[in-house]
């Protein structure tokens, strides 16, 4: 995709390196289950060799304090980004079952807002970066994140979720033809221990990390006992009241299409509507509806809104939380249970009758799971 040929290393100081041990892990295909291809494993002095890059770029170079520097090179690296973006979003369907037809939200529309981005005033200290982002938006979150710290004078160590390494990977590989040296680097792994070193390298100034609450937890306590800045974006379910005088159907349909859409991969979803027991049936039947229209199929065609999970551990989180649902006495009025084919998909599912209180609509299934509440 850059001018860098496979086989992928770790982006690392300005070229592609093997990790220190040589270790990989495999790429699977969610749609299929199929192998793609071997990711780079990382290790502990993987992410020092790392921080030691990143450090040096910003002690000893001039890109903490040449600004004009800094927002030419954003701008490049935006541009560059985009030359790729076909192959960005081919990879992250291929990799993730990000459908393409979803383009916009994960990749354009932050790409965009880089691009169109400039250094001005330092609004906050700067310094080197540690940041992890999450599989269910393989690039958008990495976009913002590197453009705002680059923008401010600081530089990264980018860790991605497994199940999202290789789109990392290439952004730090588009990134070596356009970025100094040291000022991008990427460190994909497995282990969760190269996380918590990031956050306890005293050389790091700054934990930015957006995913699952639990993760968080920690990377919090391990970032403030060690004295880092610490950034979190744990995202949650989003409930949704409808006003008395609101087209009850097309606030529910709205929120049961954005829920379906990337198989509920993502954050602040409005994943259940709450309704007056008189208007239950209304708004199961609008939910019902919305659901079975949106098209559900290979993530690699335009048509295609709703792909498979990311994961077999992701499918079986969501498949439990069904179960959940049936147990607080939830009704499933569609789907419930995963698809009989390859790869890791679950059928769009609308479950009624739960109570707001419920941990099925107080917790994120991270599936396409729409609840219909009944209030009081």
């Amino acid at each position: 995709m850059s001018k860098h040929a496979r086989p992928r290393g770790l982006p690392v100081d300005g070229v592609e390196r093997p990790t220190a041990d040589g270790w990989t892990f495999p790429a699977r295909n969610p749609a299929t289950a199929e192998p793609l291809w071997d990711v780079p494993d990382a290790g502990v002095t993987d992410a020092r060799d790392a921080v030691t890059a990143a450090r040096r770029a910003f002690d000893a170079t001039q890109w903490s304090t040449d600004a004009d520097l800094r927002a030419d090179a954003v701008r490049r690296l935006a541009a560059a980004v985009a030359d790729h973006a076909d192959e960005l979003v081919a990879l992250m369907a291929a990799e993730t079952g990000l459908p393409v037809a979803l383009r916009a939200d994960h990749l354009d529309d932050a790409l965009a807002a880089m691009s169109t981005a400039t250094a001005g005033p330092q609004r906050e200290p700067a310094g080197v970066t540690a940041v992890v982002t999450p599989a269910t938006s393989p690039l958008a979150v990495a976009l913002a994140e590197v453009g705002r710290v680059l923008g401010a004078g600081g530089t990264v160590v980018l860790k991605p979720a497994p199940e999202a390494a290789t789109a990392a990977i290439e952004l730090g590989r588009i990134a070596l033809d356009v970025l100094p040296r040291g000022v991008l680097n990427v460190v994909t792994t497995r282990d969760v221990d190269v996380a918590i070193a990031l956050t306890l390298d005293e050389r790091v100034d700054e934990v930015s990390l957006t995913g699952s609450s639990v993760v968080a937890e920690r990377v919090q306590v391990a970032g403030e006992r060690a004295g880092k800045r610490v950034r979190l974006d744990v995202g949650g379910p989003r409930t949704v009241r409808p006003a008395d005088d609101a087209d009850l159907e097309a606030v529910v349909a709205a929120a049961a299409r954005a829920v379906v859409a990337n198989a509920g991969q993502g954050c602040r979803l409005p994943t259940s509507v709450v309704v007056p027991v008189h208007r239950h049936a209304e708004a199961l039947h609008a939910a019902v509806a919305a659901a079975q229209d949106v098209v559900v199929g290979d993530p690699a065609d335009p048509a295609s809104t709703c792909g498979p999970l990311r994961s077999m551990v992701a499918r079986e989180r969501v498949r439990r939380y069904v179960d959940l649902g049936r147990s607080e006495g939830g009704d499933v009025a569609l789907g419930g249970q995963p698809f009989d084919r390859p790869g890791w998909w679950f059928a769009p599912t609308v479950i009624g009758g739960v109570d707001p209180s419920s941990r099925l609509v107080r917790e994120e299934v991270l599936g396409p799971v729409v609840m219909v509440a009944v209030d009081g």
